[in-house]
């Protein structure tokens, strides 16, 4: 049986083809969600960066782990995630909320929209994936390199500040996004315009 459009026949296909018709469908939508997603990523690191160099709790970035006590460990995280909370997850909620409300009360059809809750209500089999451990595993190796290049790889803790780690981590993880990131994006544009240029 040959693939349907999300107009004829929804409930017959399947959950991969109905949302890939919906993805390109929309496409627009689905890029202005690509962008906010890597806006809180950019929003995350400088974040992150910012308060590492900021933050009286750590001697800004200056101390290293032995001059820790574990209460300053637990005020210095929560100190962060209150940040984060601030800065990065609460606009982008709100950016993300307000475009999922005009998409869905001004956009979307209503039978796409019932489609929708159809398919939302129905069970659907979990996948399992370890890509993000994979990825947490190749950052960790990637540090580990870079700490090597630097000439720290025998260096102990108590001569290395805490900021040196949370920015090599930073660098790596920007690294890691352009090597994946940038051939990634490439090959899906590619992809989609071969597939759906000449049809949409």
């Amino acid at each position: 049986m040959h693939a349907m459009s999300i107009d004829e026949g929804s409930n017959e296909i399947s959950n991969e083809v109905f949302w890939k018709n919906l993805v390109v469908r929309y496409w627009p939508i689905v890029l202005i969600f690509g962008l906010l997603i890597i806006g809180a990523i950019i929003g995350f690191i400088l974040t992150l960066d910012w308060f590492v160099t900021t933050s009286a709790i750590g001697g800004y970035g200056t101390w290293t782990f032995n001059d820790f006590s574990w209460g300053e460990v637990v005020v210095w995280f929560i100190f962060l995630l209150l940040w984060m909370l601030l800065i990065v997850v609460l606009p982008t909620l709100a950016v993300g909320g307000t475009v999922v409300a005009i998409v869905w009360f001004v956009v979307l059809p209503p039978d796409v929209k019932e489609e929708i809750k159809t398919r939302f209500r129905r069970p659907s089999p979990g996948k399992k994936s370890g890509g993000g451990g994979a990825f947490g595993f190749l950052l960790f190796i990637g540090v580990c390199i870079k700490v090597a290049v630097d000439g720290n790889w025998l260096t102990k803790f108590e001569n290395l500040s805490f900021s040196y780690f949370i920015q090599s981590w930073i660098i790596v993880f920007i690294w890691a996004l352009i090597i994946i990131g940038i051939p990634g994006a490439i090959i899906g544009i590619i992809w989609f315009v071969r597939k759906y240029g000449r049809t949409t």
